[in-house]
């Protein structure tokens, strides 16, 4: 399962990075590329950006799979853990994918010609656009936060399907008890 939660983890990185790459190529050329080390990515930007995803996220599903799992070891059976464990996972992408946007947002909102100047100690050297790159530097701040956020629902979400199936096996019990009474 720590394999299965690095690769999702790394495909929501390139996806994510995809995403924000769209927004600022320079967030990448002037940042990411060289906070990697990899100069290859400027001949192919994109799968740069990809590979920058990959790196900065594979871990992070490691982690955040580790955490989730001892809650999961809640769960009687190996399938209901694998089941309950899955889902809460996809939980914490969902969450963390919606986090980032909104950090995108929120730099869209915040951020422009007028107000760039506020943050230009996030701005590289030799960047071109900076408002862009702030924005996109909002969704990555913000995609941190969501990581947590994402961590933390994951959790209760787990929390919450033990406490519904403790509810229902009592429940299932109460029923069965005035037949066994009857025997």
């Amino acid at each position: 399962m720590l394999i299965f939660a690095a690769v999702v983890a790394g495909i929501y990185g390139m996806l994510h990075d995809q995403i924000s790459y769209t927004f600022s190529e320079e967030y990448f050329t002037q940042f990411k590329f060289k906070q990697f080390g990899i100069p290859w990515a400027y001949e192919t930007p994109r799968l740069g950006a990809a590979y920058v995803g990959a790196l900065a996220t594979w871990w992070m599903g490691v982690l955040v799979f580790i955490v989730l799992g001892f809650f999961g070891v809640m769960f009687h059976s190996p399938r209901q853990m694998a089941s309950n464990l899955s889902k809460s996972f996809l939980v914490v992408i969902v969450v963390a994918l919606l986090t980032g946007l909104a950090g995108l947002a929120l730099g869209y909102y915040q951020v422009n010609e007028q107000t760039v100047s506020q943050y230009m100690q996030w701005v590289r050297p030799d960047v071109t656009n900076p408002v862009q790159f702030v924005r996109v530097g909002f969704m990555h701040n913000a995609s941190y936060l969501g990581g947590l956020t994402g961590l933390l629902s994951g959790i209760a979400y787990l929390v919450i399907c033990k406490l519904r199936y403790n509810k229902l096996s009592q429940q299932d019990a109460q029923k069965r008890a005035p037949l066994l009474k009857t025997l």
